[in-house]
Protein backbone atom coordinates (compact mmCIF):
# COMPACT_ATOMS: atom_id res chain seq x y z
CA UNK A 1 0.00 0.00 0.00
CA UNK A 2 1.44 3.42 -0.82
CA UNK A 3 1.79 6.32 1.53
CA UNK A 4 1.06 9.72 1.47
CA UNK A 5 3.68 12.15 1.79
CA UNK A 6 3.37 14.20 5.31
CA UNK A 7 2.19 17.55 5.12
CA UNK A 8 3.36 20.25 7.41
CA UNK A 9 0.11 21.88 7.09
CA UNK A 10 -0.39 25.28 8.76
CA UNK A 11 0.01 26.34 11.77
CA UNK A 12 2.37 23.37 12.38
CA UNK A 13 5.69 24.55 12.67
CA UNK A 14 8.49 22.35 11.64
CA UNK A 15 11.34 21.03 13.89
CA UNK A 16 14.80 23.00 13.62
CA UNK A 17 16.30 20.52 11.60
CA UNK A 18 13.30 20.23 9.07
CA UNK A 19 13.35 23.90 9.10
CA UNK A 20 16.87 24.03 8.04
CA UNK A 21 16.19 21.26 5.27
CA UNK A 22 13.33 23.29 3.95
CA UNK A 23 15.70 26.81 3.84
CA UNK A 24 18.83 24.87 1.72
CA UNK A 25 16.11 22.94 -0.13
CA UNK A 26 14.72 26.47 -0.70
CA UNK A 27 18.13 28.23 -1.98
CA UNK A 28 18.45 25.12 -4.71
CA UNK A 29 15.24 25.69 -5.97
CA UNK A 30 16.05 29.44 -6.12
CA UNK A 31 19.11 29.11 -7.85
CA UNK A 32 18.02 27.14 -10.57
CA UNK A 33 17.50 28.18 -14.26
CA UNK A 34 13.66 28.14 -13.50
CA UNK A 35 13.76 30.99 -10.73
CA UNK A 36 17.49 32.77 -11.55
CA UNK A 37 15.58 34.89 -14.32
CA UNK A 38 12.37 36.28 -12.42
CA UNK A 39 13.71 38.31 -9.40
CA UNK A 40 9.87 38.95 -8.55
CA UNK A 41 9.38 35.08 -8.11
CA UNK A 42 12.49 34.63 -6.20
CA UNK A 43 11.98 37.75 -4.04
CA UNK A 44 8.05 36.66 -3.43
CA UNK A 45 8.72 32.57 -2.77
CA UNK A 46 11.77 33.62 -0.40
CA UNK A 47 9.23 36.11 1.67
CA UNK A 48 6.39 33.68 2.12
CA UNK A 49 8.62 30.52 2.89
CA UNK A 50 10.10 31.84 5.61
CA UNK A 51 6.81 33.60 7.19
CA UNK A 52 5.78 29.91 6.75
CA UNK A 53 8.70 28.62 8.71
CA UNK A 54 8.13 31.07 11.31
CA UNK A 55 4.24 30.40 11.60
CA UNK A 56 3.62 33.69 11.15
CA UNK A 57 0.55 32.83 7.85
CA UNK A 58 -2.16 35.59 9.05
CA UNK A 59 -0.10 38.32 7.06
CA UNK A 60 0.15 36.26 4.14
CA UNK A 61 -2.42 38.45 2.18
CA UNK A 62 -2.47 40.11 -0.98
CA UNK A 63 -2.23 44.07 -0.06
CA UNK A 64 0.73 42.78 3.12
CA UNK A 65 3.00 40.87 0.54
CA UNK A 66 2.34 43.50 -2.18
CA UNK A 67 3.43 46.46 0.42
CA UNK A 68 6.11 44.15 1.83
CA UNK A 69 7.56 42.81 -0.84
CA UNK A 70 6.59 44.66 -3.89
CA UNK A 71 7.25 48.04 -2.15
CA UNK A 72 3.15 48.85 -3.38
CA UNK A 73 1.81 52.08 -1.22
CA UNK A 74 -0.40 50.66 1.59
CA UNK A 75 -3.69 52.55 -0.53
CA UNK A 76 -2.74 50.38 -3.76
CA UNK A 77 -5.28 49.20 -6.19
CA UNK A 78 -5.11 45.20 -6.17
CA UNK A 79 -7.69 44.76 -9.20
CA UNK A 80 -5.42 47.33 -11.05
CA UNK A 81 -2.07 45.94 -9.83
CA UNK A 82 -2.12 42.05 -9.62
CA UNK A 83 1.67 41.80 -9.07
CA UNK A 84 1.12 39.26 -6.29
CA UNK A 85 -1.63 37.31 -7.83
CA UNK A 86 0.50 36.98 -10.74
CA UNK A 87 3.46 35.97 -9.33
CA UNK A 88 2.23 33.48 -7.15
CA UNK A 89 0.45 31.73 -10.52
CA UNK A 90 4.40 32.26 -11.76
CA UNK A 91 5.48 30.42 -9.04
CA UNK A 92 3.16 27.34 -8.82
CA UNK A 93 4.38 27.19 -12.42
CA UNK A 94 8.02 27.52 -11.68
CA UNK A 95 7.70 24.66 -8.87
CA UNK A 96 5.69 22.08 -11.41
CA UNK A 97 8.98 22.39 -13.85
CA UNK A 98 11.48 22.55 -11.24
CA UNK A 99 10.24 19.12 -9.80
CA UNK A 100 9.13 17.31 -13.21
CA UNK A 101 12.95 17.34 -13.70
CA UNK A 102 14.98 14.00 -13.06
CA UNK A 103 17.14 14.21 -9.73
CA UNK A 104 14.21 15.76 -7.86
CA UNK A 105 12.55 13.05 -6.63
CA UNK A 106 13.97 12.08 -3.17
CA UNK A 107 14.06 15.71 -2.78
CA UNK A 108 11.12 17.86 0.31
CA UNK A 109 8.71 19.28 -1.85
CA UNK A 110 7.79 22.98 -1.67
CA UNK A 111 4.33 23.42 -2.84
CA UNK A 112 2.08 27.06 -2.66
CA UNK A 113 -0.95 26.50 -2.03
CA UNK A 114 -3.77 27.23 -5.08
CA UNK A 115 -6.19 29.61 -3.82
CA UNK A 116 -3.93 31.29 -1.03
CA UNK A 117 -0.15 32.46 -0.51
CA UNK A 118 0.57 30.06 2.11
CA UNK A 119 3.40 27.11 1.32
CA UNK A 120 3.33 23.74 1.90
CA UNK A 121 6.25 21.17 2.57
CA UNK A 122 5.86 17.59 2.42
CA UNK A 123 8.27 14.96 3.34
CA UNK A 124 8.09 11.31 1.51
CA UNK A 125 8.84 8.70 3.78
CA UNK A 126 9.43 10.50 7.31
CA UNK A 127 6.66 11.03 10.36
CA UNK A 128 4.94 14.09 10.47
CA UNK A 129 6.88 16.35 12.76
CA UNK A 130 6.06 17.07 16.69
CA UNK A 131 6.45 20.55 16.74
CA UNK A 132 2.58 21.42 16.45
CA UNK A 133 0.53 23.95 17.57
CA UNK A 134 -3.43 23.41 18.49
CA UNK A 135 -5.40 23.22 15.68
CA UNK A 136 -8.44 24.94 15.57
CA UNK A 137 -11.05 25.29 12.82
CA UNK A 138 -10.29 28.36 11.84
CA UNK A 139 -8.00 27.92 8.69
CA UNK A 140 -10.93 25.82 7.67
CA UNK A 141 -13.59 28.53 7.82
CA UNK A 142 -10.96 30.76 6.57
CA UNK A 143 -10.05 28.51 3.42
CA UNK A 144 -14.50 27.41 2.79
CA UNK A 145 -14.52 31.19 2.69
CA UNK A 146 -11.67 32.03 0.24
CA UNK A 147 -12.57 28.88 -1.96
CA UNK A 148 -16.42 29.77 -2.29
CA UNK A 149 -15.44 33.30 -2.81
CA UNK A 150 -12.77 31.99 -6.07
CA UNK A 151 -15.92 30.23 -7.22
CA UNK A 152 -17.88 33.10 -7.30
CA UNK A 153 -15.38 35.44 -9.34
CA UNK A 154 -14.27 32.38 -11.74
CA UNK A 155 -18.34 32.20 -12.28
CA UNK A 156 -18.68 35.90 -12.74
CA UNK A 157 -15.96 36.06 -15.18
CA UNK A 158 -17.08 32.67 -17.32
CA UNK A 159 -21.00 33.48 -16.96
CA UNK A 160 -20.50 36.46 -20.31
CA UNK A 161 -18.39 34.16 -22.37
CA UNK A 162 -20.54 30.93 -21.96
CA UNK A 163 -21.72 31.56 -25.46
CA UNK A 164 -18.55 32.06 -26.84
CA UNK A 165 -18.41 33.80 -30.59
CA UNK A 166 -15.47 33.46 -32.72
CA UNK A 167 -14.15 36.64 -31.59
CA UNK A 168 -14.32 35.17 -28.01
CA UNK A 169 -12.29 32.25 -29.33
CA UNK A 170 -9.58 34.58 -30.80
CA UNK A 171 -9.15 36.48 -27.67
CA UNK A 172 -9.72 33.64 -25.14
CA UNK A 173 -6.07 32.95 -25.09
CA UNK A 174 -5.03 35.94 -23.93
CA UNK A 175 -7.99 36.65 -21.66
CA UNK A 176 -6.49 33.60 -19.91
CA UNK A 177 -2.96 34.45 -19.72
CA UNK A 178 -1.99 35.74 -15.96
CA UNK A 179 -1.38 39.11 -15.77
CA UNK A 180 -2.94 42.14 -17.46
CA UNK A 181 -2.17 42.53 -21.10
CA UNK A 182 0.51 45.20 -22.36
CA UNK A 183 -0.50 47.12 -25.01
CA UNK A 184 2.54 48.53 -26.62
CA UNK A 185 1.14 51.12 -29.17
CA UNK A 186 3.32 52.89 -32.19
CA UNK A 187 5.15 56.66 -31.49
CA UNK A 188 6.10 58.25 -35.00
CA UNK A 189 9.02 60.32 -34.96
CA UNK A 190 7.76 64.00 -35.23
CA UNK A 191 9.26 67.57 -35.82
CA UNK A 192 8.21 70.59 -33.96
CA UNK A 193 9.52 74.16 -34.25
CA UNK A 194 11.65 75.67 -31.28
CA UNK A 195 10.09 78.22 -31.10
CA UNK A 196 6.35 78.60 -29.28
CA UNK A 197 5.22 81.60 -30.71
CA UNK A 198 6.20 79.89 -34.74
CA UNK A 199 4.48 76.71 -33.60
CA UNK A 200 1.30 78.06 -32.58
CA UNK A 201 1.21 80.15 -35.54
CA UNK A 202 1.15 77.55 -37.43
CA UNK A 203 -1.53 75.62 -35.34
CA UNK A 204 -3.76 78.97 -35.43
CA UNK A 205 -2.97 79.79 -32.04
CA UNK A 206 -1.66 82.52 -30.23
CA UNK A 207 0.20 85.53 -31.59
CA UNK A 208 1.55 85.23 -34.93
CA UNK A 209 5.44 85.38 -35.05
CA UNK A 210 7.15 88.33 -36.47
CA UNK A 211 8.01 87.99 -40.63
CA UNK A 212 12.00 87.60 -41.42
CA UNK A 213 13.52 90.65 -42.53
CA UNK A 214 14.13 88.61 -45.68
CA UNK A 215 10.99 87.71 -47.45
CA UNK A 216 12.20 84.57 -49.46
CA UNK A 217 13.24 83.31 -46.10
CA UNK A 218 9.74 82.77 -45.14
CA UNK A 219 9.33 79.64 -47.15
CA UNK A 220 12.07 77.72 -45.34
CA UNK A 221 12.51 75.94 -42.38
CA UNK A 222 16.35 75.82 -40.87
CA UNK A 223 17.20 72.64 -39.41
CA UNK A 224 18.52 74.29 -36.34
CA UNK A 225 15.11 75.65 -35.78
CA UNK A 226 13.56 72.19 -35.70
CA UNK A 227 13.36 69.58 -32.64
CA UNK A 228 12.63 66.36 -33.33
CA UNK A 229 10.47 64.23 -30.35
CA UNK A 230 10.74 60.47 -31.07
CA UNK A 231 8.08 59.51 -27.94
CA UNK A 232 5.71 61.89 -27.62
CA UNK A 233 3.30 61.45 -30.03
CA UNK A 234 0.63 58.87 -31.66
CA UNK A 235 -1.29 58.91 -34.85
CA UNK A 236 -4.98 59.14 -34.46
CA UNK A 237 -5.59 55.70 -36.22
CA UNK A 238 -3.01 53.88 -33.80
CA UNK A 239 -5.37 55.99 -30.52
CA UNK A 240 -8.93 54.95 -32.36
CA UNK A 241 -7.49 51.51 -32.58
CA UNK A 242 -6.42 51.18 -28.59
CA UNK A 243 -9.77 52.78 -27.98
CA UNK A 244 -11.36 49.72 -29.54
CA UNK A 245 -9.05 47.28 -27.48
CA UNK A 246 -9.31 49.17 -24.45
CA UNK A 247 -13.17 48.75 -24.38
CA UNK A 248 -12.77 45.02 -25.47
CA UNK A 249 -10.82 44.37 -22.56
CA UNK A 250 -13.15 46.78 -20.26
CA UNK A 251 -16.37 44.33 -21.90
CA UNK A 252 -13.98 40.96 -21.01
CA UNK A 253 -12.81 42.78 -17.17
CA UNK A 254 -9.31 42.01 -18.35
CA UNK A 255 -7.11 44.13 -17.16
CA UNK A 256 -4.54 46.05 -18.96
CA UNK A 257 -1.98 48.22 -19.02
CA UNK A 258 -0.24 50.80 -21.99
CA UNK A 259 2.93 52.45 -23.02
CA UNK A 260 4.38 53.82 -25.79
CA UNK A 261 6.72 51.56 -28.42
CA UNK A 262 9.27 53.32 -27.18
CA UNK A 263 8.57 53.00 -23.70
CA UNK A 264 8.16 49.15 -24.47
CA UNK A 265 11.02 46.63 -23.57
CA UNK A 266 11.72 43.33 -24.31
CA UNK A 267 11.75 42.06 -20.39
CA UNK A 268 7.89 43.80 -20.70
CA UNK A 269 7.20 41.43 -23.37
CA UNK A 270 8.77 38.44 -21.53
CA UNK A 271 6.30 39.07 -18.52
CA UNK A 272 3.06 39.22 -19.83
CA UNK A 273 0.44 39.19 -23.54
CA UNK A 274 0.99 41.46 -25.44
CA UNK A 275 -1.16 43.74 -27.96
CA UNK A 276 1.27 45.80 -30.43
CA UNK A 277 -0.55 48.13 -32.10
CA UNK A 278 0.22 49.98 -36.08
CA UNK A 279 3.22 48.70 -38.10
CA UNK A 280 6.02 50.81 -39.63
CA UNK A 281 5.76 53.28 -36.39
CA UNK A 282 5.96 49.96 -34.07
CA UNK A 283 9.40 48.35 -33.72
CA UNK A 284 8.04 45.35 -32.06
CA UNK A 285 5.49 45.03 -34.82
CA UNK A 286 7.95 44.29 -37.47
CA UNK A 287 10.22 42.38 -35.33
CA UNK A 288 7.61 40.06 -34.03
CA UNK A 289 6.45 39.94 -37.81
CA UNK A 290 9.62 39.11 -39.39
CA UNK A 291 9.43 35.99 -39.12
CA UNK A 292 5.81 35.10 -40.67
CA UNK A 293 4.53 34.60 -43.63
CA UNK A 294 3.21 38.01 -43.93
CA UNK A 295 5.18 40.93 -43.16
CA UNK A 296 5.59 44.15 -43.68
CA UNK A 297 8.23 46.00 -46.21
CA UNK A 298 8.89 49.29 -47.30
CA UNK A 299 10.79 50.24 -50.92
CA UNK A 300 11.91 53.65 -50.13
CA UNK A 301 13.91 54.48 -53.34
CA UNK A 302 10.41 54.05 -55.70
CA UNK A 303 7.44 54.94 -52.77
CA UNK A 304 6.53 51.83 -52.15
CA UNK A 305 5.05 50.18 -49.26
CA UNK A 306 3.49 46.78 -49.05
CA UNK A 307 2.43 43.90 -47.66
CA UNK A 308 4.43 40.44 -48.90
CA UNK A 309 3.38 36.94 -49.17
CA UNK A 310 6.21 34.79 -48.13
CA UNK A 311 5.06 32.18 -49.67
CA UNK A 312 4.18 33.94 -52.90
CA UNK A 313 6.63 36.41 -53.18
CA UNK A 314 5.67 37.28 -56.44
CA UNK A 315 2.27 38.74 -55.21
CA UNK A 316 2.77 42.64 -55.37
CA UNK A 317 -0.93 43.34 -55.21
CA UNK A 318 -1.12 44.39 -51.81
CA UNK A 319 0.81 47.55 -51.57
CA UNK A 320 0.51 51.48 -51.82
CA UNK A 321 2.47 53.43 -54.34
CA UNK A 322 3.55 57.56 -53.08
CA UNK A 323 1.36 57.58 -50.48
CA UNK A 324 3.95 59.54 -48.28
CA UNK A 325 3.41 61.83 -47.21
CA UNK A 326 -0.69 62.52 -47.56
CA UNK A 327 -1.54 59.22 -47.25
CA UNK A 328 -4.47 60.15 -50.28
CA UNK A 329 -5.27 57.08 -51.30
CA UNK A 330 -8.55 54.79 -52.21
CA UNK A 331 -7.13 51.50 -49.76
CA UNK A 332 -4.91 50.34 -47.55
CA UNK A 333 -3.64 46.71 -46.39
CA UNK A 334 -3.43 45.98 -43.10
CA UNK A 335 -2.28 42.51 -41.20
CA UNK A 336 -3.82 41.14 -38.09
CA UNK A 337 -2.08 38.10 -35.72
CA UNK A 338 -2.27 36.22 -33.10
CA UNK A 339 1.09 33.99 -32.36
CA UNK A 340 2.81 32.47 -29.58
CA UNK A 341 6.17 34.38 -29.91
CA UNK A 342 9.65 32.16 -29.96
CA UNK A 343 11.73 35.05 -28.55
CA UNK A 344 9.72 36.27 -26.11
CA UNK A 345 7.86 33.06 -25.52
CA UNK A 346 4.60 34.87 -25.04
CA UNK A 347 1.44 35.06 -26.68
CA UNK A 348 1.69 38.72 -28.97
CA UNK A 349 -1.54 40.29 -30.96
CA UNK A 350 -0.55 42.95 -32.99
CA UNK A 351 -2.67 44.56 -35.79
CA UNK A 352 -1.16 47.40 -38.17
CA UNK A 353 -1.66 48.87 -41.41
CA UNK A 354 0.44 50.47 -43.80
CA UNK A 355 -1.07 53.86 -43.05
CA UNK A 356 -3.35 54.97 -39.96
CA UNK A 357 -6.58 53.87 -42.09
CA UNK A 358 -5.56 50.15 -41.82
CA UNK A 359 -4.34 50.45 -38.22
CA UNK A 360 -7.85 51.81 -37.57
CA UNK A 361 -9.58 49.11 -39.45
CA UNK A 362 -7.64 46.07 -37.83
CA UNK A 363 -8.32 46.89 -34.76
CA UNK A 364 -12.36 47.57 -35.31
CA UNK A 365 -12.08 44.22 -37.28
CA UNK A 366 -10.33 42.17 -34.10
CA UNK A 367 -12.94 44.18 -31.79
CA UNK A 368 -16.43 43.75 -33.77
CA UNK A 369 -17.69 40.36 -33.83
CA UNK A 370 -19.53 40.38 -37.04
CA UNK A 371 -16.77 41.29 -38.47
CA UNK A 372 -14.23 38.68 -37.04
CA UNK A 373 -16.75 36.42 -37.46
CA UNK A 374 -16.59 36.17 -41.01
CA UNK A 375 -12.93 35.36 -41.06
CA UNK A 376 -13.38 32.65 -38.90
CA UNK A 377 -15.79 30.90 -40.95
CA UNK A 378 -12.54 30.99 -43.54
CA UNK A 379 -10.11 29.16 -41.13
CA UNK A 380 -9.41 25.51 -40.71
CA UNK A 381 -10.42 23.33 -37.60
CA UNK A 382 -8.66 23.98 -34.50
CA UNK A 383 -7.58 27.66 -35.21
CA UNK A 384 -8.85 28.56 -31.77
CA UNK A 385 -5.65 27.23 -30.52
CA UNK A 386 -2.65 27.75 -33.04
CA UNK A 387 -1.26 30.50 -34.48
CA UNK A 388 -3.08 32.45 -37.24
CA UNK A 389 -2.34 35.81 -39.83
CA UNK A 390 -5.14 37.41 -41.63
CA UNK A 391 -4.65 40.16 -44.01
CA UNK A 392 -6.98 42.76 -44.76
CA UNK A 393 -8.01 45.25 -47.44
CA UNK A 394 -9.19 48.41 -46.29
CA UNK A 395 -11.30 50.97 -48.61
CA UNK A 396 -10.61 54.65 -48.15
CA UNK A 397 -13.80 57.17 -48.73
CA UNK A 398 -12.57 60.87 -47.93
CA UNK A 399 -9.80 60.03 -45.54
CA UNK A 400 -12.37 57.52 -43.47
CA UNK A 401 -11.87 53.72 -43.73
CA UNK A 402 -14.49 51.40 -44.59
CA UNK A 403 -15.22 47.85 -43.35
CA UNK A 404 -11.91 45.57 -44.09
CA UNK A 405 -11.80 42.72 -46.82
CA UNK A 406 -10.62 39.16 -45.83
CA UNK A 407 -7.54 38.84 -48.37
CA UNK A 408 -5.84 35.72 -47.24
CA UNK A 409 -5.68 33.65 -43.97
CA UNK A 410 -2.88 31.76 -42.85
CA UNK A 411 -3.31 29.03 -39.95
CA UNK A 412 -0.21 27.16 -38.16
Amino acid sequence: MSRRPDVAAVPTLLPPERAEEIRALLERVLSSHHFRGSRRCHSLLQHITERTLAGDTRSLKERTLGVEVFERTPDYDTSQDPVVRVTAAEIRKRLAQYYQEPGHEPEPRIELVSGSYVVEFHFNGVAAPAAKKPRSRYPLVVACAGAAALLALVIAQVWPHWSRSSLDQFWAPVLKSPGPVLISTGQPITYILRSVQAQDAIQGIGGAPQPPDDPAAQDFILKKDLLILPDRYMMLGDAICLVHFTSLFERYRKPYRIRGERATSFADLRETSSVLIGAFDNQWTLRASSRLRFTFVKDDAHEIDMVRDGQHPENTAWRLTGAWPFWEVPADYAIVSRILDTTSDRLVVFAGGITQYGTMAAGEFLSNPEYFADAASRLPGGWQKKNLQIVLRVPVVHRVPGRAQILATHVW
